[in-house]
């Protein structure tokens, strides 16, 4: 049955490549008729399989895309988790979209640590996540700036938190970090900021001057971050080290510790500076996207005791060349 014009814009176009042969997809699946039209027909339940059969008609047919509900988005970024390493394995899957799919699922993951934090299944999940990041970021061409061409400009945690981990996996392989490092690098990087999921969103999203008590309670999150995980058999210290230490600066000027240059892990150091470089490109109420030149100059200006200057000198060569 067709779906009426007027209710086109709550289903989302997915390209047919990522529905695979022989899975039950858990959304339900709907064709544009015509292919330039404003009709949507019912295809396929969310609850039978998906077989070769059904592609091998679809593509004889000409279709290349299919579409899905607003509703079943969810469902669908789990599918797509689910099957990202084949994903990111395909050679006939043009890169751009590889890391459109990777960044989408990998923001989703995040919103799923948010609400449940204390879950063993998510940080198997993160895991999982941060295993295909490495391989995505480290072994196809073109990834990089694929990722930095299809991040939000407008801040959000959970955007905030996948460009942090891209862009720190990205400067740590500049630094020889072999494949394991890179790995505890990125699951603290993904969920430096999983403090805040206990502090108000009020607080978190204000468009005005914080005032000290809400100052506090944002400094605190690092570590909330930490106590939240702290016990869990799945991270190693490394990892625990950049929740907690993130916002330490070599000047001693950080919190929650102040702590000194050679106190803090490397990999802290890493996420510090990553962190702040994302926070002044990306849009907050309070001022626009800086260009990566911009933001570099800033930094340099004002903070530039605050970062290990080997780390900093690579990034800027990583990002502008």
């Amino acid at each position: 049955m067709p779906v009426p014009a007027d209710e086109a814009e709550e289903y989302t176009c997915i390209p047919l490549a990522c529905v695979y042969a022989d899975t039950v997809t858990g959304f339900t699946i709907y064709l544009r008729t015509p292919p330039d039209g404003n009709n949507y027909v019912f295809y396929r339940e969310a609850n039978l399989v998906f077989s070769e059969s059904h592609r091998a008609q679809l593509t004889k047919n000409g279709v290349t895309h299919i579409y899905i509900h607003a509703a079943d988005r969810k469902q669908y970024l789990r599918y797509l988790e689910n099957h990202l390493d084949v994903i990111l394995q395909d050679p006939n899957m043009p890169v751009d979209e590889k890391s459109q799919v990777h960044y989408s699922c990998a923001t989703e993951l995040v919103k799923d640590v948010f609400d449940d934090p204390r879950s063993g299944e998510s940080i198997k999940r993160v895991q999982r996540m941060v295993n295909n990041s490495v391989y995505h970021i480290l072994q196809q061409a073109g990834e990089l700036s694929s990722f930095i061409n299809i991040m939000s400009v407008d801040y959000h945690t959970y955007t905030h938190s996948v460009n942090v981990c891209v862009f720190g996996v990205a400067l740590g392989h500049r630094f020889a970090l072999n494949r394991s490092e890179l790995r505890d690098l990125g699951i603290g990087l993904l969920l430096h900021d999983v403090g805040k999921s206990e502090i108000d969103s009020e607080i978190l999203s204000k468009e005005g001057p914080l005032n000290n008590e809400e100052r506090d309670i944002i400094k605190s999150h690092p570590q909330i971050g930490f106590n939240i995980l702290a016990d869990s058999p799945l991270l190693l210290p490394t990892s625990l080290e950049i929740i907690l230490r993130h916002h330490e600066r070599r000047t001693g000027r950080g919190y929650p510790g102040g702590l000194r240059d050679h106190q803090i892990h490397p990999f802290a150091k890493i996420a510090a500076l990553v962190d702040v470089f994302d926070a002044l490109t990306t849009r907050r109420p309070y001022h626009a996207e800086r260009s990566s030149f911009a933001a570099f100059q800033l930094m340099q200006r004002q903070m530039k005791d605050d970062f290990d200057p080997d780390y900093f000198r690579e990034l800027i060569r990583l990002l502008c060349g």
